[in-house]
């Protein structure tokens, strides 16, 4: 029995889903091989829409050069093809959006650019009768992440033109067109990324937008995704109080959630952005202290609650909430709670160990360490294993306890100790 093309595409699906490094040029190799096949008189070879399709998907995903040229490529074969009167290859939705996310995916100007050329081609094939090519939402909201990741300081304003378009549609009666939660969400990071100086505004504006929507459009409902994304907006604005808004909008999705709307609950990432945001505040004194209060509550709220608790991520933000809104003498009660929490939580990795023997005085972590030596030459792994124990040390291998290691920690310890 000879391959035909259901075998080729099963053998291709194998390549993308083995995670090779070289999936999507072995992609590229089978459907020229199947040309070859078929050109040679296999007609049980002749490759199709669905053999193109997945090749075009293996490059979208790869991480291999100029894979959005080559799967634009692959697109413009089939076209070729279909022109040509081979209707096995008439290209689909499927194709263009495919061809779409490989440029959205090159986080460029130029990404975005041929994105949205490519969702015109789709209207002009659509309007001279190739159905197969109708542009939906998964084509528009890929556009608008293609903004999202374009670096471009006008990337806000294209995102929410392509938003425009897609209610336009709707209003038309073409709800597939109609946008939805991802599309709005991606807007709002396309204004954020821009660095545009109203991009908290304009992020705010599009949340209102999706909450009023929400009441007869349940896809268009934030979710915390959304929030986490205005959280976040926050954070890069040029507010001067940013606990005050970042503390209304962690409420906010409280609330919501306390009304049964759990498409918005807070994630641990909210609260991390939280942190983040609120350790931005500036002003006076008392401004930085206010601030601090809202973080300290957050944080005991947060290790009160049962499917929620404190990551690597969080400590690093609470620490530079400490760094930017505490003084390091006159705060050193809220300090050492914040010290005591964190090393009860075994988070301490590398990179917190260093910011925290930067900001605090060496006196007071030689007293927790209960060492008198210089802390220059000790690492994260020197330790107390509590402090460590849910950490990723090294390359990424969670510390684990063993003899081997406690002795080592002790020889350290012990070292220092007998140098005096």
């Amino acid at each position: 029995m000879r391959p035909d093309v259901v075998t080729y595409t099963s053998l291709l699906k194998c390549w993308i889903e083995s995670g090779q490094n070289r999936a999507a040029s072995r992609a590229e190799e089978i459907v020229n091989l199947m040309h070859q096949r078929y050109d040679d008189g296999h007609e049980e070879c002749k490759p199709d829409t669905l053999l193109y399709n997945v090749a075009m998907n293996a490059l979208a995903k790869s991480k291999e050069p100029y894979t959005a040229e080559r799967s634009e490529a692959l697109l413009n074969r089939m076209l070729d093809a279909y022109n040509a009167g081979d209707t096995d290859l008439t290209p689909t939705t499927q194709s263009f959006s495919t061809a779409i996310l490989a440029w959205a995916r090159t986080n460029d100007l130029k990404g975005a650019q041929k994105a949205e050329e490519l969702l015109q081609t789709m209207h002009q094939l659509d309007k001279s009768g190739v159905k197969s090519v109708a542009p939906n939402k998964i084509c528009y909201t890929t556009c608008i992440l293609a903004w999202k990741n374009s670096n471009c300081k006008d990337a806000g304003r294209r995102a929410d033109d392509l938003l425009q378009k897609m209610e336009g549609y709707e209003k038309k009666g073409l709800k597939h067109l109609r946008p939805n939660a991802i599309s709005y969400t991606n807007a709002m990071e396309a204004w954020i990324k821009s660095r545009h100086p109203h991009a908290l505004q304009r992020a705010e504006a599009i949340m209102d937008h999706m909450m009023k929507r929400a009441h007869y459009d349940p896809e268009s409902a934030p979710t915390t995704l959304s929030f986490n994304v205005l959280m976040k907006a926050i954070q890069h604005s040029s507010l001067p109080l940013k606990h005050e808004r970042a503390e209304e909008l962690l409420n906010q999705m409280k609330s919501m959630q306390e009304l049964g709307n759990g498409r918005a609950k807070p994630s641990i990432v909210t609260y991390n952005a939280f942190f983040s945001a609120c350790a931005m505040t500036e002003g006076d004194t008392d401004d930085k202290i206010n601030a601090f209060s809202v973080v300290l509550n957050a944080l005991i709220e947060l290790q009160d609650m049962d499917h929620l608790h404190p990551d690597t991520y969080t400590w690093p933000a609470v620490w530079k909430a400490c760094e930017n809104l505490l003084d390091i003498e006159r705060d050193m009660t809220w300090i050492n709670r914040i010290f005591e929490l964190t090393i009860k939580s075994g988070h301490i990795n590398e990179l917190l160990f260093n910011n925290m023997r930067r900001y605090l005085p060496e006196q007071y972590l030689q007293s927790k360490l209960k060492l008198k030596t210089s802390l220059n030459q000790l690492t994260v792994r020197d330790l107390p294993n509590e402090w460590t124990r849910h950490a990723k040390l090294g390359r990424d291998q969670t510390r684990r306890p063993s003899n081997n290691r406690n002795n080592r920690s002790k020889d350290v310890r012990r070292k220092q100790h007998s140098s005096f």
